[in-house]
């Protein structure tokens, strides 16, 4: 986004991102370890994934081919030669004591990915994106579970060696709700081109450095861009340990909040690394934050420099989710809410393309925009769980359009007794009996309904036009609910003002 100052008070909050992506492969980055997740702790690891000494990498085509994806998908610039450096630091779940990485020759550069805050389209700059390796995870155990209270932690380096995207952006975010909004989007790009699975434990991991700016620090810009002098004048927090939009948006507000309390009180705010503990609900601190000279960068002597000048061009992305949102609202003419639902992912944005092209587009939009993505928010399934039967959910959209059923028993018992019980359409129609009652019934049940409820005809001829409701409600019940009540409704008044 064009950086924008939002000060509460005398302070402004500066916010930027480097989001570890894990890459969908069915290998490791270096090594042909299976990706999978496994139940049994070390058990998808070799020599060259525990560093063992003599084990050589080998790059895995997999993971590059999503990085160039992901490059294009954010108009970043993809050199034409990149390199692979070895980033020196010790932790007890990074076997070789150096991760592989890119440093100065990333493989995706100055980026950009435009995101909607509050109704209002910003543009994100990417400073960079590049390809590295996972390192394993640590379990702690005992004393609360938490990194500063456990009794003691276990490695498991079945994770090490997965293949990571991390994406920087500039510090362009002002607020922890933009920085939701950001990561909700770059998710969504990520499911679309397939290079990501957000249901996977830990795919989505987010470091935030946030600063608290005072605003005499700015003061004398000729635009609202925070300048270098402000930024390296204040000392910043990292926050770890954040793993969704929900989880981000909570933490940096409470670390905000911390800073400008303290800034507030006339204390220092610590140049540090502090862990987001979800589970309380603040940050705690785990250790001074490094410097870009503390990893001795140098250069991966195992691995040639990688070229992808003939091989990104052939590579194709599909529609992304902001331009599908675009054409949905104008092929289709939906609401920006309606074409947002639709859009929300590419199983669903493909399943309603699907079903509007054989049906109303505002009828297939309803049905699963509203009907579908409620019942499945509310049972807490995926679509994807229900991909082998959204033939069914079509077919029930087909009765209704035939007018076959009506929209409530289609909506409140059909769709519920199919997410439940398994059955299809066809059979819950049949088996509850309730396929639409023919006019010659409905007209029978009005005329009943009429003669045995004489108080509510009067009141109905007194001018009380919710008396109506009590004898459509009688109709109702007659038909077995089999009726639709608009038509009920329009025969009741034709017989009644006949």
């Amino acid at each position: 986004m064009t950086a924008q100052t939002v000060q509460q008070g005398d302070l402004v909050t500066v916010i930027g991102l480097e989001v570890h992506v894990q890459l969908e492969t069915d290998t490791k980055i270096f090594c042909g370890c299976s990706t999978e997740p496994s139940d049994e702790p070390n058990d998808n690891v070799c020599p060259v994934c525990l560093g063992l000494p003599g084990a050589l990498p080998v790059l895995n085509e997999a993971a590059v081919e999503a990085a160039v994806k992901i490059g294009k998908a954010i108009d970043a610039e993809i050199p034409e030669e990149t390199r692979f450096h070895r980033k020196n630091y010790y932790y007890p779940d990074l076997p070789k004591n150096f991760q592989i990485t890119q440093y100065d020759e990333p493989i995706c550069q100055d980026g950009e990915l435009e995101v909607s805050v509050e109704g209002q389209r910003r543009t994100v700059a990417i400073e960079r994106a590049h390809l590295e390796e996972d390192p394993g995870s640590l379990q702690h155990v005992g004393g609360g579970g938490g990194i500063d209270s456990a009794e003691y932690t276990l490695v498991d380096y079945n994770r090490a060696g997965t293949p990571l995207m991390e994406i920087v952006t500039a510090p362009d975010f002002r607020s922890p709700s933009e920085v939701r909004a950001f990561l909700a989007e770059l998710e969504e790009v990520l499911e679309y081109l397939g290079v990501f699975d957000a249901e996977r434990d830990g795919s989505l991991r987010i470091d935030a450095n946030l600063s608290i700016i005072p605003e005499e620090a700015i003061e004398g810009d000729d635009t609202d861009e925070i300048g270098i002098d402000a930024l390296e004048a204040a000392n910043r927090t990292e926050v770890k340990n954040i793993s969704s939009h929900k989880g981000a948006e909570k933490a940096l507000a409470y670390e905000e909040t911390r800073q400008k309390n303290a800034i507030q009180r006339g204390r220092a705010v610590e140049q540090e690394t502090r862990h987001w503990d979800e589970s309380r609900g603040i940050t705690v601190s785990m250790r001074s934050k490094e410097e870009e000279k503390d990893y001795r960068y140098f250069e991966e002597a195992d691995l040639p420099p990688l070229r992808v000048s003939d091989w990104k061009d052939e590579l194709a992305i599909p529609e992304l989710p902001s331009a599908r949102r675009e054409r949905f609202q104008a092929e289709y003419g939906l609401s920006e809410e309606a074409a947002s639902k639709l859009t929300s992912t590419k199983q669903v944005a493909d399943f309603y393309e699907d079903v509007a092209g054989e049906f109303d587009p505002d009828l297939a939009a309803t049905w699963v925009a509203d009907n579908l993505l409620g019942e499945l928010n509310y049972r807490d399934i995926e679509i994807t769980e229900i991909e082998g039967r959204l033939e069914e959910v079509k077919r029930l959209v087909e009765l209704l359009a035939e007018d076959e059923i009506t929209a409530k028993n289609a909506r409140e018992t059909v769709l519920r007794s199919m997410l439940d019980d398994g059955r299809t359409p066809d059979e819950v129609v049949k088996e509850e009996g309730l396929g639409k009652t023919g006019e010659d019934e409905v007209q029978q049940a009005v005329v009943e309904a009429i003669d045995e409820n004489p108080d509510a005809v009067d009141d109905y001829e007194s001018g009380d036009d919710g008396a109506i409701n009590f004898l459509v409600g009688q109709v109702m019940q007659k038909t077995g609910g089999s009726a639709d009540p608009g038509d009920v409704n329009q025969l009741l008044r034709a017989e009644l003002e006949g």
